[in-house]
Order: structure tokens, then sequence, then C-alpha cells
């Protein structure tokens, strides 16, 4: 049997000597090759722990991350898996302002790649993300959809097979997102590149495979991506509404003013929205 590509066993964060914070209470998940996932909840729900614990951006309270068959914990030079194996996009795109696109991305090959291999490689990548023509710009001379898609191609420059982006559409306007998501779509087609996407965008995880829903430092729902009318219909199954509309709330039917009869059609379909009879 293959081995995920990502795999958490039981996974604790605990923060704070004094009063102690949860953010991640016995997480177990497992990630294919080739997936691409997405991780939703609300703020403080443990989405980014769950990533930097993953990247090995941080160390888990208790429990194990595995990536590639790789214990974390058991890693002697973090920095070469970070190199290697792994590329983060970041909702801010951390992109070094007096460097040029070209630049940037060539950062995380320093040492990697001789400077032939690696202008040679940050213009194929350039290209890949549809800014050939803006190599030479620098990173306020990009719009923000722009500099997100340097930092693509950054988090890219050394064909790592697994990618974490947290929030990567959170500072962009609707357009410029929906473009970055469809980008991402594409790489995960083309190159067989793994995503795991942070985001509290339905509209994003309505774009990937599958969508790991967080509360409280758990995983509380697992879903895998239907059609649109399918995503709004679950959605709505899991919200305030469609709970008491699913629940025995008289005093709901009498806000609403719909009848016991089309009161028990909506409960149908939201049922039907989450494989329920």
């Amino acid at each position: 049997m293959t081995e995920p590509l990502v795999r958490t066993v039981d996974l604790t964060r605990v923060y704070g000597d004094g009063a102690e914070i949860m953010a991640l209470d016995g997480v177990s998940i497992q990630v294919e090759a080739g997936e691409l996932v997405t991780v939703m909840g609300p703020s403080g729900s443990g989405k980014s722990t769950l990533l930097n614990m993953i990247g090995a951006l941080d160390q888990p309270t208790s429990g194990k991350v595995y990536v590639g068959g790789q214990n974390l914990a058991e890693l002697k030079h973090v920095d070469s898996f970070r190199a290697e194996t792994v590329g983060f996009i970041f909702q801010l795109h951390n992109l070094l302002p007096t460097l040029t696109a070209r630049e940037n991305v060539e950062v995380p090959m320093m040492g990697q790649r001789s400077s032939h291999e690696r202008t040679k490689r940050a213009h194929e990548l350039l290209e890949m993300v549809d800014l050939g023509d803006r190599m030479d710009h620098l990173p306020n001379q990009l719009s923000g959809g722009q500099r997100q898609r340097v930092a693509v191609a950054r988090a890219l420059a050394n064909n790592p097979p697994l990618i974490l982006a947290d929030e990567p559409t959170g500072s962009l306007d609707t357009s410029a997102g929906r473009a970055l998501m469809e980008l991402l779509k594409d790489l995960n087609a083309s190159q067989n590149t793994t995503f795991i996407v942070v985001t509290h965008d339905p509209a994003v995880a309505r774009l990937t495979n599958r969508v790991l829903v967080m509360e409280d430092g758990r995983i509380v729902r697992e879903d895998d991506v239907g059609s649109p009318l399918e995503e709004d219909l679950r959605m709505w199954r899991h919200s305030e509404l469609g709970v008491r509309i699913l629940s025995r709330d008289g005093e709901l039917g009498r806000q609403l003013e719909i009848s016991p009869a089309q009161r028990e059609v909506l409960q149908q379909l939201l049922r039907s929205a989450n494989g329920e009879s």
C-alpha cells in the first residue's frame, strides 16, 4: 500500500504556560500525492498551526507528522527539508522588495543550483505563471495578483512535491483570487504537485478536490468537493440556519412563514447534500 504524502497522527499543540491554549487537539489526516486539499474553519480553529506542523515550521506538543514517509521529529537537516520537499505561499507574498521577480524566484535555489541553472529555472517558472514579461520588475511594480504569482513560482523553485498555502487569496480581490486558484489547480493537474490550502473562503474550497473543516483544534468534517450546487447546499447544511431547519425548532417555521410540508422539503434537500437519506 502506498504511503500518503502527508500523514499526521493524533497531533496536538498546546501554547502557553499559564492559561493553556489547545491549538491542535488530536488531529489525524492523510493527504495523497497529487491531491489539492483545502483546510477551512473560523479564526483560531488551528488551520495555520496544522500547516506549520506539516511544513516543519513548528513542533507538536505530542503526536507525529510524516511527509514522504519521513517522521519530521527525526529530521537531521530541517533547512534541507524545507528547501527540497515543501514550498510555502503566504497571504502576504513576502517578496524581497529590492529584488526583481526573477531574483526573488532564484532565492530558494541559492546553494542548490549554479547561477546559470537558477536563472534558467526562474525564467521557466515565471513563464509558467504568465509573468514572462515581468521578470525584471520589482515587487512594487507588480499588482497584488502578480506578486502572488511570483510567490507561487518561488514556492515551485526546487520542484517540491508539496506546496503549503496559507490564505493565498486573502489579500486579493475576487477576480485575482479566483485567477490564482485556477493557476494552482492547473499546476496541480499538469505538474502533479500536491497542494494543501488554508482558506476561509468557500469559493476557494470549491476549486479543490477535498475539504477538511476544523473547529477548536479538531477536524470536524471532511468532504469531497462536488458540483458548485452541491457545495452550496453542503455549506447551507452546516450553517446556523441549516442546523435549525433540520432541528425541531418550531419557532423557526413561524419566523420563516413556511408550512411543515415546506420545511420537510427543505430538510430532505439538506440531508441529501450531506449524503443522508
